[in-house]
């Protein structure tokens, strides 16, 4: 993988071509095609200021509490002869991979054991949202972190609608699978530890890369760091430690209408080896 990003990158500069390689650190397994580029996009951060929150009314919608045994399901456990047999009922989360997650000292920790995971909450938030969740990785220095929101099946139905296929953490399954989602990539190196230095959204289905800024987790330690996601309709904003990393707005044309509710998921690449999340906040966004 990094001796394709490198030939690639090569081959751009060797023509004099402005452009970055979608398949860079942002991918475990790369969607179709294998050495997708696109246009650089301009830088959306904002390192002198955070999220402005004073025009919205905030309610609380949700709190995991990590002091408490974790309530969770694997993915496999929800199949039977190779079907989608249940739903998580009763599972305050999903975890799809080869991974373990536990609580230990009031923190989540999610740990790549060995494989990509993604961690789902299993509720249907709503379109105008405001996310917000500390985390801690091994290394700063060697990891990508991604975390998905407003994800629904193709169709509108639930991830976990009983004609779902199955996700293994694989990450095609999320970008050209049978589900839409956005999702931002907010701490990104690649496995030798050679910090992207950019954090992306994208937007799902079909992995577009629509906007660029910047990573403010990379190589700062071991936090805990804290992310926010704030979603009202098409406009997106992504802070990390208390600094805009990367903003969009969605016309609802370009790739598709505007993603409304859906749920929210954390994903680790495997060399980021472990992750411990300190808190996972969810509240509804109103203007006021």
């Amino acid at each position: 993988m990094d001796a394709l990003y490198h030939a690639v990158l090569a081959g751009l500069a060797a023509a004099g071509a402005v452009a970055v390689v979608a398949a860079a650190a942002d991918v475990g397994n790369v969607p179709k095609p294998a050495a997708k580029v696109e246009a650089a996009l301009p830088d959306s951060s904002d390192a002198a200021r955070g999220l402005d929150l004073s025009a919205l009314d905030l309610r609380l919608l949700y709190e995991a509490d990590f002091s408490k045994p974790l309530k969770f399901i694997k993915e496999d456990d929800l199949f039977c002869a190779g079907k989608r047999a249940r739903r998580p009922e009763g599972a305050d989360w999903v975890l799809e991979g080869k991974a373990q997650a536990a609580v230990e000292g009031g923190r989540l920790r999610l740990k790549n054991d060995p494989d990509h995971l993604v961690f789902w909450n299993t509720r249907d938030f709503p379109s105008d949202f405001l996310l917000e969740f500390g985390v801690s990785p091994a290394d700063s220095t060697c990891g990508l972190a991604i975390v998905f929101f407003a994800a629904k099946g193709l169709k509108g139905e639930s991830i976990f609608d009983l004609d779902q296929p199955r996700r293994d953490g694989v990450f095609t399954n999320y970008t050209n699978g049978a589900i839409d989602s956005y999702h931002a990539s907010y701490w990104a190196t690649s496995e030798k530890g050679e910090a992207r230095g950019t954090a992306h959204i994208r937007k799902n289905h079909d992995f577009h890369l629509v906007a660029m800024g910047k990573d403010f987790m990379a190589g700062q330690g071991a936090g805990p760091h804290r992310v926010r996601v704030l979603k009202i309709g098409g406009r997106i904003r992504v802070e990390t430690n208390g600094k805009i990393s990367v903003a969009w707005e969605d016309d609802g044309k370009t790739f598709g209408p505007v993603l409304k509710d859906g749920l929210i998921g954390l994903r680790q690449m495997s060399y980021s080896k472990e992750c411990s999340y300190t808190h996972f906040k969810v509240w509804g966004a109103h203007g006021r």
